[in-house]
């Protein structure tokens, strides 16, 4: 694993842990550094990703990743709500293709939501 690949992945795991992003940054930063002088790979200075983040306290802090997974899940619910009170209690008729492309639209803008999640929790701060 290069050192840019072990520090995303150590970057998602601290988040996982709920760590702020002041730590997540300080953390890689010093990673960083480490990696550049002595010429080690994250693996043999460190360890593997999950196992170094897993040896900081956990956090309390929510990513900007779970908040994005949050919402994705809220806007599922309240999209198919939206639907079941259309459907039910107001007896508006979307018909097959309507509701395939419905359900779809909501497919897809979940799927979206995740994937930017994830890429959110596993971007680097600025390493300077």
């Amino acid at each position: 694993m290069s050192s840019q690949e072990y520090l995303k992945a150590l970057a998602y795991e601290l988040r996982q842990r709920k760590h702020s992003e002041d730590m997540v940054s300080s953390t890689l930063q010093e990673v960083h550094s480490h990696l550049a002088v002595s010429g080690e790979s994250g693996e043999e200075a460190f360890g593997q990703p999950r196992d170094y983040a897993a040896s900081f306290p956990a956090g309390t802090s929510m990513s900007l990743g779970a908040r994005v997974g949050r919402l994705a899940a809220g806007l599922v619910i309240g999209l198919l709500g939206l639907y079941l009170v259309l459907r039910g209690v107001a007896g508006v008729s979307f018909g097959v293709t309507g509701a395939l492309t419905y359900f779809a639209s909501i497919l897809v803008l979940t799927a979206a939501l995740v994937f930017t999640g994830k890429y959110l929790d596993r971007r680097l701060p600025d390493l300077r």
